[in-house]
């Protein structure tokens, strides 16, 4: 828990500086700024290496008051057992949020939060790591890791479950595409309590709009849970200048002892819950 408060906020912070950069940077140059500056050209770089440390900067629709999911800011109908998944879901976050120590959020027992959670949780980085017959991504928040086959490979049927699912990519011009299946539905779709199920299938559309910028979009076709596919809202992700802080991965671990320290001496007491 401690690793991770900290963490958190040094991601926070360093989320606050690269937004101001940024604001200052779409301005133009100083004193010839504004609507009638030149457009300045993105560096020289390769649409098709994604290697680098990035960190999502935009969340669409899903940051929205009126947003019902993390990932989008409207959901299709649920079937009737995805909604009995998703009343039997208590988050701390989003609309139906309660107080956290009534919750029921496996996260909150120090459990993977999954792959669905890390790519839209938006604090902490993901670096992707080339390598001849896959791409490797290693994720700040939990520490943990995970393959994209791209050497041709099939998804094998009736794989998993598992909680960073079984994904193969291949590159459709500019865009990574990538499959994934065999997902752990122990796990939730974000944050806010909604539900999948261990059928859901995943299409990632990673695209390098520019040298600094990285555009993520996912495809969700569970018929168990909705009663037809969806596509998330657009989330962006900002390269790390290497060589400074948050050009690197710290070590954010959810470890059990540390988790239920912190239930049990702050989130428990602070929602009236003396024991959980």
């Amino acid at each position: 828990m401690r690793n991770r408060v900290i963490g958190s906020l040094a991601a926070s912070v360093l989320a606050i500086v690269l937004f101001s950069s940024m604001g200052l940077a779409q301005a133009g140059p100083r004193g010839g700024g504004g609507r009638g500056a030149a457009a300045v050209p993105s560096p020289p770089h390769d649409p098709h290496d994604l290697s680098g440390i990035w960190l999502i900067s935009g969340n669409g629709g899903g940051r929205g008051t009126a947003a019902v999911s993390q990932w989008s800011a409207e959901l299709p109908t649920m079937t009737p057992e995805g909604l009995a998944k998703m009343k039997a879901n208590h988050p701390a976050l989003g609309p139906r949020a309660i107080v956290p120590a009534k919750a029921n959020d496996p996260i909150g027992d120090a459990n993977p939060q999954g792959l669905l959670r890390t790519l839209v949780y938006g604090v902490d980085r993901i670096s992707f790591v080339h390598l001849p017959d896959q791409e490797l991504q290693v994720f700040e928040w939990g520490n943990h890791w995970r393959q994209i086959w791209t050497d041709g490979r099939k998804i094998p049927e009736n794989i998993g479950p598992f909680w960073y699912g079984y994904s193969v990519g291949k590159w459709e011009g500019d865009t990574f595409v990538v499959e994934t299946a065999g997902l752990d539905s122990r796990e939730w779709l974000d944050g806010w309590g909604n539900p999948f199920s261990d059928d859901l299938r995943i299409e990632e559309r990673w695209r390098r709009v520019d040298r600094d910028n990285l555009e993520l979009t996912v495809k969700f076709d569970d018929p168990k849970t909705y009663t037809k596919p969806f596509v998330s809202d657009k989330k962006m992700y900002r390269l790390q200048p290497k060589g400074t802080p948050s050009g690197e991965l710290l070590e954010i671990i959810f470890a059990p002892m540390d988790e239920n320290s912190f239930n049990q001496n702050i989130r428990n007491p602070a929602g009236g819950v003396t024991k959980k």
